[in-house]
């Protein structure tokens, strides 16, 4: 085939095989078409390299939560410079457009002679595997154009295999409605071939409790956007009819993944104990393929070229040589419940002091609240193992205070500025590859997510009941906490903000929560005009100013990202987002 070079047409040809599940598989997509598409082998070889560019694409979501206002991120992973409301990051995200297409190219290619074989096959048996693979295509090209229109709104569309450079370059932006329209048909489609469940080496692959998972949650992100509007979006308009149909069509799907599966929480919702608490383990390589994990992107290693990087973004020079790119703020610790109350306790007293009652850098401050803190972030005065820099030799544990980093005494955290906090989440405290080559998948949805968009959307439509005050305690179970108070589901606005305080230490670093603040239209709320936010180090320390006497401009650009510069430079009929103009 020959070389491509338009933005929107790399990415045909599929990255190295990793030997991971489905990731062991030989890609082989870019073999001259005489020679391949003969039998479902080769069909499943190509499909492949459709999982690999989606990896790419969704790999570092992590990063997105530095967009938000629990998670200090720095370095240049994701987007230019360091990540904040602010930053330059909707700006520079060019190779996240590319990677999507990338995706999207792939999918098409496949699926175009996927249909050649499916026409010529008499074979049931083989007509059911072929048709699954499409499915999954399906489902795969679904997820990267919903990226596309989480981040731009409306962009190029299309289905098929482009003719060449030339026909890349006149592309237009497809309304959002059409977009939404075909991401939901393709993933009734994957619905309909895909298989229930999932065991052995096809873990990994798509399944159909995945696509009614997905389907759900862009028809959530609809109404969500339908609901609360899209101003930066032009042409799009509120509508609250739409809003509630397409509430009930997600609530719909949720309660299929909910009901009809079997699924549990992990460990069944056991909290464990306070010093283990269970929910710190289902982020663990040894847990990536239980019932509670809908779809992930798949890694393998070590020492395979295929091993993400969440040990060196989240962990310390003291535990893998990690870099401690990525950083909860004491946001985050207030976030986390009395375990007496239920409720939240004092804000914490940003203070030196390790004796101050109430202070940040006092110990005693952390007891007695929700375990999933300890599984998640960590404190002056928590433990934890020592890894040397290979990434195989486990030591004794060690002690994290802020300010002193010897490396003997204390963990040795490299970052500046730094906010007194480390996350314990994600990070591996087993001696098994180094920092850049971690075999554990990434998780894109959750069962623990699904309880609470379905909470989210059946709220929507008719309010809280009692169905749904179970989801949600089912959820804190696993932190130890109580049942909700009656008066936080006394009606619909008490009860969804029940719903996003779970969502906020459920799924912190894992990239939900500023496509949440975008789609609730929760921006000026967090950082209001003028002052914005001040972002301090537990110490007290001043690190940065938010939104800070900040032109009403940067606010919308918050909620929509700048079609990259590149593209319209190439391609002059692709129109920019009002904010950017």
């Amino acid at each position: 085939m020959k070389k491509i070079v338009s933005i929107l047409l790399i990415g045909i040809f599929p990255l190295p095989s990793c030997i991971d599940n489905i990731l062991t598989q030989e890609s082989a997509v870019d073999l001259p078409d005489a020679y391949f598409w003969n039998t479902t082998e080769d069909a499943l070889s190509a499909v492949y390299g459709v999982y690999n560019a989606t990896r790419t694409l969704f790999g570092r979501d992590y990063y997105f939560d530095g967009m938000g206002e629990f998670q200090w991120t720095r370095g240049t992973s994701l987007g230019s410079g360091t990540w904040h409301p602010q930053a330059s990051s909707a700006s520079s995200m060019g190779f996240m457009w590319n990677n999507a297409y990338a995706v999207v190219n792939r999918a098409n290619y496949v699926q175009k002679n996927l249909k050649v074989m499916i026409n010529k096959e008499n074979n049931s048996a083989t007509l059911n595997t072929l048709r699954r693979i499409e499915g999954e295509t399906c489902f795969l090209r679904a997820l990267a154009y919903f990226r596309l229109i989480q981040l731009w709104g409306d962009v190029p569309f299309y289905t098929r295999v482009l003719t060449g450079n030339n026909e890349a370059v006149t592309l237009t932006r497809t309304p959002i409605s059409a977009i939404k329209d075909s991401l939901l048909s393709d993933l009734t489609y994957a619905i309909e071939t895909l298989p229930e469940t999932l065991a052995g080496s096809e873990r990994g692959r798509a399944s159909q409790v995945a696509a009614y998972g997905f389907r759900g949650k862009i028809a959530l992100y609809w109404a969500s956007w339908k609901k609360n509007g899209w101003p930066e979006l032009g042409g799009f308009t509120q509508n609250a009819g739409e809003a509630n149909e397409y509430y009930a069509h997600a609530a719909a799907d949720f309660e299929k993944v909910i009901k009809n599966y079997g699924l549990k929480l992990f460990s069944e919702g056991n909290p464990g104990v306070a010093d283990h608490p269970k929910y710190g383990d289902l982020f663990q390589v040894a847990n990536e393929y239980d019932s509670e994990i809908l779809f992930s992107v798949q890694y393998g290693g070590p020492n395979l070229g295929q091993g993400q990087e969440l040990q060196r973004d989240y962990g310390t020079r003291s535990t893998g040589n990690g870099q401690c790119w990525v950083q909860a703020t004491y946001r985050l610790a207030n976030r986390y419940q009395s375990l007496t109350t239920g409720d939240f306790l004092p804000p914490l007293i940003l203070n030196a002091s390790a004796t101050l009652e109430g202070g940040a850098r006092n110990p005693a401050s952390y007891h007695n609240r929700d375990w999933r803190m300890k599984a998640t972030i960590m404190w002056d005065g928590q433990r934890m193992l020592r890894i040397d820099a290979s990434g195989y030799v486990v030591g004794d544990s060690i002690t994290f205070m802020f300010g002193s980093t010897d490396g003997n005494t204390y963990i040795n955290y490299d970052s500046n500025p730094m906010t007194g906090y480390l996350f314990r989440k994600w990070i591996r405290q087993e001696g098994i590859a180094e920092r850049s080559d971690g075999p554990c998948d990434f998780y894109l949805m959750r069962l623990a997510d699904v309880y609470l968009m379905y909470c989210e959307a059946v709220n929507e439509v008719s309010g809280p009941n009692d169905e749904l005050v179970v989801l949600v305690n089912k959820i804190r179970a696993r932190g130890n906490l109580p049942g909700l108070a009656p008066e936080k589901y006394a009606d619909k606005n008490a009860f969804f903000d029940a719903i996003e305080q779970e969502r906020i230490v459920e799924l912190v670093a894992e990239g939900h929560r500023p496509f949440d603040i975008r789609r609730w239209r929760k921006v000026e709320t967090i950082w209001p005009s003028p002052t914005g936010q001040v972002l301090y180090n537990s110490s007290g320390t001043r690190i940065r100013d938010e939104f800070l006497n900040t032109p009403e401009r940067d606010y919308r650009r918050f909620y929509i990202y700048q079609i990259p510069t590149a593209e319209r430079e190439r391609n002059v009929d692709l129109t920019q987002n009002d904010p950017w103009l």
